[in-house]
């Protein structure tokens, strides 16, 4: 189901809540499109166009190794995407604000390593992510290192990603506030993600982030 997670949060992503992202800010790459080269350049091409008062997402949804993703064309010893170089493009960007997104077994090791009648909500949204002091890159993992992250036919979906799309929904508003943040996105997906897994997964919050920093816009 991971090309069913990945286009789920491209629609987000276009709606008000999500932002409104213009379709030159923004690249789905599913099946065989998802290339070791073709992710890493559409990184680079998007990232670097970035400024200080921009924020890029990067979402992975798919196979892990320790250390890597899987790309669709890895033949079982090439062509795997290490953690490193997607680092070395999130570091190169200026974007004040980084979120790398990632549901993947393992994915846990990457540790070490506007125009719509919603308009006025999409500015506010803005307006918080330009005003915050401080910036920083914050990665929400599905799973520590050493663990699996699991998929049930029943939800259609990645268990991590699943939580992911229905707390930026609104699931994990806790103080009402329409607003969304990291901090919140991240205890409502732990919770959730543990409870519905038995304990067997573990989503990880990691980086040097804004723990504020917003996510998702509430209609």
């Amino acid at each position: 189901y991971t090309d069913d997670d990945a286009y789920q949060l491209y629609a987000f992503l276009k709606s008000p809540e999500g932002g409104a992202i213009p379709n030159d800010n923004i690249k789905v790459l599913v099946d065989d499109m998802a290339t070791k080269n073709n992710i890493l350049l559409s990184m680079e091409h998007l990232f670097s166009k970035a400024d200080e008062n921009d924020v890029v997402l990067l979402y992975m949804s798919g196979h892990g190794l320790e250390g890597s993703f899987i790309p669709s064309d890895f033949d079982g010893f090439r062509n795997q995407l290490a953690y490193n170089d997607i680092n070395k493009i999130l570091e190169k960007s200026k974007a004040k604000h980084k979120l790398c997104i990632a549901d993947a077994c393992h994915s846990g090791s990457l540790v070490a390593s506007k125009r719509s009648s919603y308009a006025p909500a999409i500015n506010n949204y803005y307006s918080i992510l330009e005003n915050l002091e401080s910036g920083g890159t914050a990665m929400l993992l599905s799973s520590a290192s050493n663990e699996l992250s699991l998929e049930y036919s029943g939800l259609r979906q990645g268990v991590f990603s699943h939580y992911l799309m229905n707390g930026l929904r609104g699931k994990a508003d806790t103080d009402g506030n329409k607003f969304v943040t990291i901090s919140e996105l991240y205890a409502y997906m732990y919770e959730n993600v543990r409870s519905y897994t038995q304990n067997k997964q573990s989503p990880i919050l990691t980086g040097n982030y804004n723990r504020n920093m917003p996510v998702a816009a509430i209609r």
